[in-house]
């Protein structure tokens, strides 16, 4: 049994219909006490929310991820107002991509923005993704002087970087990435902050683990990715989960 929050999970899409039942369930046996689900785009919206009102364990977040630009559209930024009910426990998952080039970039950052201030006008944390963006984010952050915190999901960028994010009261996400040995600079800056702002995600069905490469990703990994991020840090893996569990439920008012 491990206190466990999956802070980053996909499970309302289709891929997991035929085992998010079974998934929910061993998770919850086996100690998890939330799964923190994260919209991708308006056109999901709608099944996220009923994936979510079945299951207790799975909580609500909306937002326009930014590898979606495209599909993206500025009634569904005014639309997003609609969607925060009181168990909506974020903004998300939203952010800036550069990764594969910048040629959106400009549209990127008029959503993001326009996101990050319904955030702010509903006092509610966000669930980042940053890829090769983290100071255009923290810049974004700053001038608006958004003060409610988040998680930066993946977190990919600098030790600096992340002290920057935790100044402004941001957790940083660690899940399968950093179960590779040759993650080093990942481990190190696990390593380095304080689990005051260190969260745990699986992004299942994306970024297997170690021990289950070529494979979709699952909330149940989490265990497993635990204790392998406990004996990284040289700890036990149920006083990693109960802090980070700790983490979440202060950064999310859980």
């Amino acid at each position: 049994m491990l206190d466990l929050i999956d802070t980053h999970c996909h499970l309302d899409i289709a891929e997991f219909d035929a085992t998010r039942a079974d998934l929910v369930g061993r998770c919850a046996a086996g100690g998890m006490r939330a799964i923190l689900v994260p919209g991708v785009g308006e056109a999901g919206w709608t099944r996220l929310r009923q994936v979510c009102d079945q299951y207790a364990l799975l909580l609500p977040a909306f937002g326009l991820h930014p590898c979606y630009t495209a599909e993206h559209r500025d009634e569904h930024v005014a639309a997003l107002e609609s969607w925060i009910t009181p168990d909506v426990i974020a903004v998300g998952e939203i952010g800036l991509d550069t990764f594969h080039g910048d040629q959106d970039f400009e549209r990127q950052l008029e959503l993001f923005s326009a996101q990050v201030a319904t955030a702010r006008n509903h006092h509610l944390p966000l669930i980042l993704h940053a890829r090769k963006t983290h100071d255009q984010i923290l810049k974004v952050l700053r001038q608006q002087k958004f003060s409610y915190g988040g998680v930066v999901h993946a977190f990919s960028g600098s030790l600096q970087q992340a002290q920057h994010f935790n100044e402004l009261g941001f957790a940083v996400g660690f899940g399968g990435g950093a179960t590779y040995d040759r993650a080093q600079k990942l481990r190190s800056i696990l390593k380095t902050l304080s689990l005051d702002y260190v969260v745990l995600e699986t992004d299942a069905p994306d970024i297997p683990p170690s021990f289950a490469r070529g494979e979709d990703n699952t909330p149940f990994n989490l265990f497993r990715i635990t204790e392998i991020l406990a004996d990284v840090l040289q700890m036990a893996p149920a006083d990693l989960a109960a802090h980070t569990t700790r983490t979440a439920q202060r950064i999310f008012g859980l």
